[in-house]
């Protein structure tokens, strides 16, 4: 169902924010909005995309760019991140990721992957006798991967958890 929100801009004129959200056994499963100058454009908007939404299939076939909430595991985002990848992956890099997806955490559904899960690989990680750096470093790919789907931010576990060591300064 959606909503129509007036909103004021810098300016003083008004724009009308159009969102939408579907829900499936109680849970959003797509959210979307657009701003419009007219509030009939708006509404009309909100009518056609609601109906291209409510076809057989139609949020399973949404390109993966284009949903959040999207059924992907972390090993399917790693493999669209390496497909994607503009430049070629270095040789640290292709082995981390290929290491990443023989842990746990890449079977997960990236839209279901929290700050715990997060904690429990860093873990599970410096428990194999690597650095903290070195799990800082697993880390990064890790929350780049999934960072569409997550609604949280990954990285910000890595300091609070010991796993990224403050720079030190020039006096040491």
């Amino acid at each position: 169902m959606g909503t129509i929100i007036k909103r004021k801009r810098k300016d003083g004129t008004a724009s009308w924010l159009a969102q939408i959200a579907v829900r499936r056994a109680g849970k959003t499963v797509w959210r979307e909005n657009r701003t419009f100058e007219l509030r009939s454009t708006a509404a009309a908007w909100i009518e056609k995309r609601e109906k291209d939404l409510a076809k057989p299939g139609a949020l399973e076939n949404l390109p993966i760019g284009e949903t959040r909430r999207r059924e992907v595991t972390l090993s399917d985002a790693i493999d669209k991140y390496v497909e994607d990848s503009a430049k070629a992956i270095g040789r640290t890099k292709a082995q981390v990721l290929k290491s990443i997806k023989e842990f746990d955490i890449a079977n997960k559904l990236c839209a279901q992957i929290d700050s715990a899960d997060i904690v429990a690989f860093a873990k599970e990680k410096l428990n194999t006798g690597v650095s903290p750096q070195t799990v800082s470093n697993y880390l990064g790919p890790v929350a780049y991967s999934c960072r569409p789907q997550c609604s949280f931010r990954p990285l910000g576990v890595r300091r609070p958890m010991g796993f990224c060591l403050p720079m030190l300064n020039a006096d040491g």
